[in-house]
């Protein structure tokens, strides 16, 4: 395969690597809470929100790819939450859940398939979620980032300069 060296690749190596977890934290994240600790739905709830925090990293350091790839992660990530959190509480239809069940597992091959292509330093797209969140992201990158310090304390005053 042939792979693009580390000089001529378009993408950085933090924001590859930054993607991939993103994609992949169902599997890095995910999995193993729900292995160790045994509740299912419930400890799938973080994987979203590392993806989130992962691309809100990326948009204060104005990398533009990664915080998409991450964005385009946490919208996926919280589809897969849905589908388990669908499969573990309806019982309406004796077959809905196992409709949810594989929505999901698709879902999260697909989202690996994201991690690799994104680890590869490509550019993966999710069906319908990209071009939505591509627009998305263009104007979030465009608004100004309000630097705060812990629990909205400290920071920058008005005119730039430390308090």
């Amino acid at each position: 395969m042939n792979e693009p060296e580390s000089e001529d690749a378009p993408f950085s190596k933090v924001e590859r690597l930054g993607g991939a977890i993103a994609h992949g934290s169902t599997l890095l994240i995910g999995i193993p809470l729900t292995v160790f600790l045994h509740e299912f739905p419930l400890f799938l709830a973080p994987c979203p929100l590392a993806a989130y925090m992962i691309s809100r990293s990326f948009r204060r350091r104005r990398m533009a790819w990664g915080s998409f790839q991450a964005m385009q992660a946490t919208v996926v990530q919280g589809f897969i939450l849905l589908m388990a959190v669908g499969m573990i509480y309806t019982s309406v239809a004796p077959r809905l859940p196992l409709v949810f069940g594989l929505a999901g597992f698709l879902a999260f091959l697909y989202t690996l398939w994201g991690a690799l292509d994104t680890l590869l330093g490509y550019d993966f797209r999710y069906f319908y979620v990209g071009d939505l969140l591509n627009k998305v992201s263009d104007a979030n990158l465009k608004r100004p980032e309000r630097r705060r310090g812990w629990f909205g304390f400290g920071g920058s005053s008005r005119n730039g300069k430390d308090r």
